[in-house]
């Protein structure tokens, strides 16, 4: 453990789709989306390539990539899943799931589609790498949310 808490990463998009669709790109569509050529255990080796991701659609249920070889590797365990609303995950992609962080992502209907609102905390767990790891997390989330899940959501009739 650090003695100093580390500040969650927020991170809010709106996109033109209603909740139900958003939430569902963003869980049952993942691997249509998410940039694995650099946001993936695949990535380190094969920029991507040949990898799946996929969400439990349940509570209890795990986010998984599949690599190449067919391993499933654990990214997260779902603790909240609740279509149209939200998606709470214990995040240890790369990790122990003992060091898990928390990723809650809301979905709350606009004038003219969603506001999906990220939010990563629980850094702390991480000892030593919290910085780093943080560090990290707040530009991937960036691109990952506002780059990646909001273009994916425009090329998507609403």
């Amino acid at each position: 453990m650090t003695d100093t808490p580390f500040d969650p990463i927020r991170r809010s998009v709106t996109v033109p789709l209603d909740p139900r669709a958003a939430f569902d790109l963003f869980t049952d569509g993942i691997d249509r989306w998410w940039p694995k050529e650099t946001h993936s255990l695949t990535a380190r080796n094969a920029d991507g390539k040949g990898a799946r991701v996929r969400v439990e659609p349940f509570e209890g249920g795990r986010v998984l990539e599949t690599l190449p070889d067919g391993t499933e590797a654990p990214w997260a365990d779902v603790a909240q899943h609740r279509p149209a609303e939200r998606l709470t995950l214990r995040w240890y992609v790369g990790r122990h799931p003992g060091e898990a962080t928390l990723v809650d992502i809301r979905f709350t209907a606009v004038d003219g589609g969603t506001r999906i609102d990220l939010t990563h905390s629980g850094f702390d767990v991480l000892g030593m790498d919290a910085a780093p790891v943080s560090s990290s997390y707040a530009a991937g989330w960036e691109h990952v949310l506002g780059v990646r899940f909001a273009g994916a959501c425009r090329r998507i009739p609403a």
